[in-house]
């Protein structure tokens, strides 16, 4: 949970913001980010079948 940002591409922050300033708050809304990109990017596959 806590590297899926960093790994994401584009990265939503890096290890150094996790370490300094990232909250856990933080972690959370990217990752929900990160199911919304995802989400989106599923659609639009099946909308294009």
């Amino acid at each position: 949970m806590l590297w899926r940002p960093i790994l994401a591409d584009p990265p939503i922050y890096s290890l150094g913001d996790l370490r300094t300033w990232v909250t856990l708050k933080d972690v959370f809304d990217a990752n929900e980010a990160l199911d919304l990109r995802s989400a989106m990017a599923e659609r639009a596959m099946e909308a294009q079948k």
